[in-house]
């Protein structure tokens, strides 16, 4: 999961990789669900939360692999576009939290 905060002038770059970056996703077996999320902030940035949820750490891997062949292919560097346009972004992995609530 990513929580990238955005200003207005970065918002159509950021959503083109991101729509060309999920692409590398698909036919991959393990994609459980994938979502991008979108709310305006208070303070006029726009944050995105990008979701993808799998099925194994195998196919985590394969996702990791399929994502950076498709930034090869674009010749994008998602840390220099980030600090090029300003974007803020928490990248993470998350793990479901036991002894809670799914």
């Amino acid at each position: 999961m990513s929580i990238s905060r955005i200003c207005s002038g970065a918002e159509a770059e950021f959503i083109r990789a991101v729509t060309a970056t999920s692409t590398a996703f698909d036919g991959i077996e393990g994609c459980l669900q994938r979502h991008v999320l979108r709310q305006q902030g208070s303070s006029g940035e726009t944050v995105f939360i990008t979701f993808v949820e799998w099925a194994s750490e195998a196919a985590i891997q394969k996702a990791r692999e399929a994502a950076a062949a498709k930034h090869a292919e674009m010749k994008l560097n998602p840390r220099e576009m980030f600090q090029r346009l300003g974007i803020k972004a928490d990248l993470g992995n998350f793990v479901p939290a036991r002894g809670l609530p799914a």
